[in-house]
């Protein structure tokens, strides 16, 4: 079984009881470390939190990581209805190992409703295709670990400070199920992986750069296909009190702004 094989496993979340949900863990390390993945957590919550909701798709999260996890470890997710109103549904989930919970989210969803529009406009750059793939980005960062096919517009050499910006091609890298909360809960995933590199990119010639996720924040404007590419713009705007914040916009290849994407991170110099 492949690392997405594996993935979409993991996120097919067992209800033990009503609003109690368990998700593995294994192999969700960082860089082969014992650290949890937050991406692999923040999915498996917006999935249980899903599955408490019908009818209603999420349009925004917020979550905090709250311990590093283990990635050896299983995951429990607590789901706690806050509101189920007429137009908008509210969920919290906790998710526990042991006796430390480690993770909070909560989250929002609201019936489909038309109303005024505008959106930025998407970014200019290299198609997909004509991108180093996966195998050829082998080495250079941890992108390789992830089960979703990488094509990297910015450059991402080692040791060069660099503009605090990034613009990098996502799609799964296997065939998605049709069904639209899975593919929420893997651009959630992916959402969290490279993220605060962004902050990190101006100082990347002052020595070892530590980093963790603190928070994560997610607005989801469209429906995402993750099957197909996805570009995802961020930027790093502040660095200060050993903090990162990095925020994102998330395209479809047709110039659709589906998702904007905050998270603040620490950020330290070793």
């Amino acid at each position: 079984m492949n690392r997405f094989d594996r993935l979409i496993r993991r996120l097919s979340m067992a209800e033990k009881r009503p609003g109690v949900f368990l998700g593995g863990a294994g192999e969700g390390g960082v860089g082969g470390e014992a650290r949890l993945y937050g991406g692999l957590v923040a999915a498996q919550a917006t999935m249980a939190a899903q599955h408490t909701v019908d009818d209603f798709p999420l349009h925004s999260l917020h979550a905090y990581f709250l311990g590093p996890g283990r990635a050896e470890l299983d995951i429990t997710y607590h789901v706690t209805t806050i509101k189920n109103g007429r137009n908008f549904h509210a969920r919290r989930v906790e998710a526990w190992q042991g006796e430390e919970c480690i993770f909070q989210l909560i989250s929002s969803f609201q019936r489909n409703e038309k109303g005024v529009e505008h959106q930025p406009e998407m970014p200019g750059c290299e198609p997909p295709e004509r991108l180093p793939n996966r195998d050829e980005l082998k080495g250079r960062r941890h992108w390789e670990d992830m089960p979703v096919d990488v094509r990297m517009v910015t450059d991402i050499t080692a040791g060069q400070a660099r503009p605090a910006e990034q613009k990098v091609w996502l799609r799964a890298n296997g065939n998605i199920p049709d069904d639209p909360k899975l593919h929420i809960a893997l651009v959630v995933y992916a959402s969290d992986r490279g993220l605060l590199d962004t902050a990190f990119r101006p100082h990347a010639d002052q020595g070892e750069l530590i980093g963790a996720s603190l928070d994560h924040a997610m607005w989801f404007h469209e429906q995402p296909n993750f099957n197909d590419w996805l570009l995802y713009e961020t930027e790093g705007p502040v660095a200060k009190n050993a903090r990162g914040l990095a925020t994102g916009r998330i395209f479809d290849k047709q110039g659709n702004c589906l998702i904007s994407v905050a998270q603040e991170g620490l950020l330290r110099v070793r």
